[in-house]
């Protein structure tokens, strides 16, 4: 963990490569761990635009993380929309794929009062960390991204009925200065001492 710690940073380029689903599954499960302590569950829940997923067709999917489970929500390339919903930032359409975090952050709000809007800015803020780290460790980069928060919501309707856009993160392989696809130094598990 602290080498993947230290190694972590935001990519700056994608290349429009895919990762795998494999990959995408234990980000998702990394980025969806509940919270140690005193904290409600469930507050967040992670949409996102699939572009370059090996094993995945390019669409809109719901994560359900209670299931580790991804809700088909439509088909087909999204990458120009992707982008243009991150502040029409390339970044967002060019990663393999663009993890969403929406709340009904009205209804949490009606159950938690002020605290709901810290509660939700908190559990999604440590899912996308989560799914930085979980990236990094495995070979592949992460950017975190502004967004129209509106239009997020839009996008994702009508599913996405009552939520609101809280944070984003686009991940995917990295593109270096000449073009080519860099790759990470995957970390592999620590091994037990005897």
């Amino acid at each position: 963990l602290g080498e993947t710690i230290q190694r972590r940073g935001s990519t700056r380029r994608f290349a429009q490569a895919p990762i795998g689903l494999a990959e995408l599954g234990a980000t998702l499960w990394a980025a969806s761990r509940p919270v140690p302590g005193d904290v409600p569950r469930g507050l967040v829940d992670i949409y996102m635009s699939a572009h370059a997923v090996e094993g995945l067709a390019p669409g809109t999917y719901l994560y359900r993380g209670d299931a580790h489970a991804l809700d088909p929500l439509d088909a087909g390339d999204f990458r120009h929309q992707a982008a243009f919903l991150c502040l029409e930032q390339p970044l967002g359409g060019d990663a393999a794929v663009t993890l969403f975090f929406l709340s009904p952050l009205d209804a949490v709000l009606a159950a938690f009062g002020e605290r709901g809007y810290r509660l939700v800015n908190l559990e999604a803020g440590l899912a996308g960390g989560r799914a930085y780290l979980a990236a990094y460790a495995l070979g592949f980069g992460a950017s975190g991204l502004t967004f129209y928060d509106a239009e997020v919501v839009r996008f994702f309707l009508p599913r996405a009925a009552g939520a609101d856009a809280i944070f984003v993160v686009a991940l995917g392989r990295a593109m270096g200065a000449g073009g080519d696809v860099l790759g990470l130094k995957t970390i592999a598990a620590p091994t037990r001492r005897s």
